[in-house]
């Protein structure tokens, strides 16, 4: 153990571990990369944090610089939470629900979000931008990488959620964020303090560049790619927990999360629809989208093939006998059931006119069996035999829905350019589509071929004006391409706001600013596996 380790571990009363074997746990997560960290801290609270921080702070001032790098259950698809100093890992001790309020909850980062979640909806209420992996997932890495869902479209992302955040800065302070008005902001920037100085030079910041700020925003639904600078202003208020959302630890460490809770719908309705073309599934979501329908999801072929070939139970009886070319789940959860009839009723009318079949299901049991055509296939992709994997490269490509149809051929026409089997997935009403090619990281010529397609496919997404990332966020995976999509202006821009609130740049460096494919090319794994997710899995079902 280094020294600089053992000096930190007599100033903090968490745990601090360097064994080899937990070191190479650590050093991965869901995205194809491998950075192995020096040691792995467990806080046992929020001063344990602003002790870490501040230590670190300090060696980085006299020239010795330790990553900090915030980790929950490594269910991260682009390698966000990898990092080569210190990983800090929440889940073992600040990993608790504080308070559940009328209409919000309190959490601690390390707690699960499936567990959160099924408190919650023991009272009635819910998190409607929960991810798909939250069974599994923490509610801190949700906040930090702006996580979204099958609901998103019609509730929009975990931003929309975030009520306050405890946030321990760069130099150790600890603050407390929420929306606040013009004299609260006022008071603020008068701080004679860390926290005043940001909030000093980020208001300087968005009032000088807010026309190249607003001009630069990618023409989507959603988007999780760069730091969110215009979120920060909204209704009149300044929140800087908006920016410190989606920003996987790269501006601070967050220790506390307060989001606001819906109540659970009483009544959802569904209606599923066959298509024998996929462009003819893309005008259907344009038109769909204006019953504002909770949820509005899609499978390709290619995803069903891959089911039916692993498991030909699971989807039976859910798959007329003409295999589709692709399968439209339009759900719709309004308070009154009579309205939900209506929509349904609408809906029918527009695929009737795009399918070749579709059916309608009230009962919950038939639901949740027509679901898994959607769910089952994160769970089918990552156990399907063979060297060749599901890599997520080019998996949270994000447009505007009406260009859904253009973006599922350019998408198709890239995969047969590149000769590679592929599946598609998605949320369909919010035009971002999860695409995992099957590729084999032990193959010279694959490992070459990744970063040709990842490149044409990123620049296909900016030329339509979509976004790299729609909830994914950028990560390792995805950090080179910011610059082609925001603009080297608000590329500059971005570069300021990191050194706003971190300037000896301690906090997850190598993720969103300053990262190219020649330096992802070296990090590379040598094989693609999730074997540490499936034991995440088991401790969840124990």
């Amino acid at each position: 153990m280094s020294a600089y380790i053992e000096k930190l571990q007599k100033l903090v009363q968490g745990e601090i571990e360097t064994s080899r074997d937990l070191l190479d746990f650590y050093s991965t997560d869901g995205s194809i990369f491998k950075v192995t960290p020096q040691a792995v801290f467990y806080p046992k609270d929020t001063l344990d944090i602003q002790n870490l921080v501040r230590y670190i702070n300090d060696l980085a001032r006299s020239g010795h610089k330790i990553p900090i790098t915030m980790r929950g259950k490594g269910t991260d698809q682009a390698g966000g939470p990898l990092g080569e100093g210190i990983v800090v890992d929440t889940t073992r001790y600040m990993n608790h629900i504080l308070e559940v309020g009328i209409d919000f909850v309190r959490v601690e980062p390390g707690v699960r979000y499936g567990e959160v979640q099924a408190g919650l909806k023991k009272l009635g209420r819910y998190l409607p931008p929960y991810p798909a992996s939250l069974e599994i997932c923490t509610v801190g890495g949700a906040v930090a990488n702006n996580s979204a869902g099958e609901k998103t479209v019609k509730y929009g992302a975990t931003r929309r959620y975030v009520e306050s955040l405890k946030v321990v800065l760069a130099n150790g302070e600890l603050i407390e964020t929420r929306a606040l008005d013009g004299y609260e902001v006022g008071s603020k920037k008068r701080l004679e303090s860390f926290e005043g100085d940001v909030y000093r030079e980020l208001d300087e910041v968005l009032v000088r560049n807010w026309d190249l700020i607003k001009e630069t925003r990618p023409h989507v639904s959603k988007n999780a790619a760069g730091y969110a600078l215009d979120a920060v202003e909204r209704y009149g208020k300044f929140d800087l927990g908006q920016i410190f959302t989606g920003s996987q630890g790269t501006l601070g460490i967050i220790t506390e999360i307060t989001l606001k809770t819906l109540p659970v719908p009483s009544k959802v309705g569904l209606v599923v629809g066959y298509f024998s073309d996929v462009r003819e599934a893309g005008v259907a979501v344009t038109k769909l989208l204006h019953l504002r329908p909770s949820a509005l999801e899609i499978v390709d072929k290619n995803l069903i093939v891959l089911v039916n070939e692993q498991d030909p139970l699971l989807l039976a009886g859910l798959i007329p006998a003409e295999l589709p070319q692709a399968v439209l789940l339009v759900e719709f959860d309004d308070p009154e059931p009579g309205l939900i009839k209506k929509k349904i009723a609408s809906a029918k009318v527009i695929l009737e006119k795009h399918t070749y079949h579709w059916v309608e299901k009230e009962d919950p049991d038939d639901q949740a069996r027509l679901w898994k055509l959607r769910r089952s296939a994160a769970a089918v992709m990552w156990t399907i035999p063979g060297e060749a994997k599901a890599l997520p490269i080019i998996e949270d490509g994000t447009v505007n829905v009406a260009l859904l149809p253009e973006f599922f051929e350019r998408a198709y026409a890239l995969f047969e350019k590149y000769d590679l089997k592929i599946a598609v997935w998605g949320h369909a009403g919010d035009a971002d589509l999860h695409m995992q090619p099957f590729m084999n990281l032990a193959s010279e010529k694959d490992r070459r071929k990744i970063f040709d397609l990842t490149d044409d496919f990123y620049k296909m997404v900016i030329s339509l004006g979509g976004t790299t990332s729609g909830e994914h966020n950028d990560g390792l995976m995805r950090s080179p391409w910011l610059k082609e999509l925001y603009g080297e202006e608000m590329y500059r821009l971005f570069e300021r706001v990191k050194k706003i609130f971190d300037p000896a740049g301690i906090l997850n460096p190598g993720k969103k600013i300053g990262v190219t494919v020649e330096q992802l090319k070296k990090l590379l794994r040598d094989e693609y596996s999730m074997k540490h997710l499936v034991k995440a899995k088991e401790q969840v079902n124990r």
